[in-house]
């Protein structure tokens, strides 16, 4: 089974910041993923200050061992702030490709015509910047109080920006928690000309509030994609027909409160490791009629 090869298969290293860099070296190939999105953003594996310095001896070591840094998760979103442009440079210094922007908030009812109006100005900077530049930006779809919650205000805030600076990183997970029955699907077919990106992840829903953000009554929990709530197989399908190439980053979030189990960090890599095999799975009958 494998996948086509103009998608990068990536692992977001927020899981693996506890483990020394040699570690995740010897480690991360068991896993089937040979690539990094490495995280550039405060508490990150680089702070952003420092991603000029250090960003190119992350790669070089990692070029050592076979390993690809095929993007960078950022908390950007001003193109005119310093330490964004020493980002950016850094990073396509190094030849890394992609980056995933910062978040922008939600704050009630009656705010989302005016920050969709800055969100817009923010975008249009943004993909100056990176044409500029030579970089590519996806702006992540959250569930919960971020703006994009709903995709289709991030394609309405992209419009007519070149698809080659700015798109969507699209997470099927996020879009299936605030659209579970067909939203998902709905904001999907809306965004598909613009996906970019693609972070892959799972949950279950709990009939109780103890996880992350849910209903009145309910909540979830970050779970691996055999048993989750992703339609994956349709997903999958629907991905193929939008002619997606680009990183797919696996956000393997099995530690601490909004986890079905806290793991360990070498389990952690274990479930990823299964969890590609199940994607891998997914997509072989996604190709089926």
């Amino acid at each position: 089974m494998s996948l086509p090869d103009n998608w990068e298969i990536a692992l977001f290293s927020k899981h693996l910041q506890k483990l020394s860099l040699e570690t995740i070296a010897e480690l991360l190939p068991q896993t089937g993923i040979n690539a990094l999105d490495l995280t550039v953003r405060p508490g990150g594996h680089i702070e952003p200050a420092d991603a000029a310095e250090k960003l190119p001896a992350f790669c070089d070591f990692f070029q050592k061992h076979n390993i690809k840094i095929t993007m960078i998760t950022t908390n950007i979103t001003d193109a005119a702030d310093p330490v964004t442009v020493s980002i950016l440079k850094a990073a396509a210094a190094c030849k890394i490709k992609y980056y995933k922007t910062g978040y922008f908030n939600y704050d009630g009812f009656g705010t989302l015509k005016a920050r969709k109006t800055e969100v817009r100005e923010k975008f249009l900077r943004l993909a100056e910047l990176n044409a500029a530049l030579g970089i590519h930006g996806g702006y992540h779809n959250h569930s919960d109080i971020f703006f994009g919650a709903n995709v289709c205000d991030i394609v309405e805030a992209q419009r007519d920006i070149p698809k080659a600076h700015l798109g969507i990183y699209f997470d099927a997970a996020h879009a299936t928690i605030e659209g579970g029955a067909a939203a998902w699907e709905q904001s999907m077919d809306a965004a598909a000309e613009r996906i970019t990106m693609l972070a892959v992840k799972d949950f279950i829903r709990l009939d109780n509030k103890t996880g992350y953000t849910g209903g009145r009554r309910s909540s979830i929990l970050f779970h691996p994609l055999h048993g989750g709530e992703v339609c994956w197989v349709k997903f999958l399908k629907n991905l193929r027909k939008t002619g997606f190439a680009g990183p797919v980053s696996f956000h393997s979030e099995y530690q601490g409160q909004h986890s079905f189990a806290d793991l360990c960090d070498r389990g952690v890599l274990h479930q990823t490791k299964i969890d590609f095999d199940n994607f891998k799975k997914y997509y072989a009958e996604a190709e089926q009629p």
